[in-house]
């Protein structure tokens, strides 16, 4: 035979909303302040593009300084393996990440890329940004997937070296 559900007791109907109202606020603090210091690390690793209608540099110089920008991304994407400890890589990227956003930011204001007829000059950084953000998924996922085998492949071949 089937229980019949225990009734609330009234005299408790205050107590009870008190507890509901405390873990709702605690929750939503609790929310905000994740929210908020995820949008802080996201401000603090993206610098700010500044719109520019003025260009300092000619496109033969535009172009280069974005071709050095790409072959540093390269150099950089090309040295993951060479990280020890690999799982540790991704924290290497982001710092050289936010250095090398800084200089394509300047060389965006050094071109004007929102100057009237560089429009191509503009496709070009954001194109370079978009291959940035490319590496970046790479260099995590090395980073989280390969390098703690790697690490301990290191690890494991250094002990069998030193064993008898």
């Amino acid at each position: 035979m089937a229980r019949a559900p225990a009734s609330r007791d009234p005299r408790f109907r205050p107590y009870r909303a008190a507890v509901i109202g405390v873990y709702l606020v605690v929750v939503s603090v609790f929310a905000l302040l994740v929210t908020v210091s995820v949008a802080r690390s996201v401000w603090s690793m993206t610098p700010r593009r500044e719109p520019v209608r003025t260009a300092t540099l000619d496109r033969g110089a535009c172009t280069t300084r974005a071709s050095e920008l790409s072959d540093a991304l390269e150099e950089r994407r090309r040295a993951l393996p060479s990280v020890a400890p690999a799982s540790r890589a991704d924290t290497r990227w982001m710092s050289f990440r936010v250095e090398w956003l800084d200089r394509v930011r300047q060389a965006e204001r050094s071109c004007g890329v929102d100057a009237p007829g560089r429009e191509d000059l503009a496709r070009l950084f954001r194109q370079l940004e978009h291959l940035e953000d490319l590496y970046t998924t790479s260099a995590v996922q090395y980073s989280g997937e390969v390098g703690p085998a790697l690490d301990r492949f290191h690890r494991m071949l250094a002990a069998a070296r030193e064993a008898p």
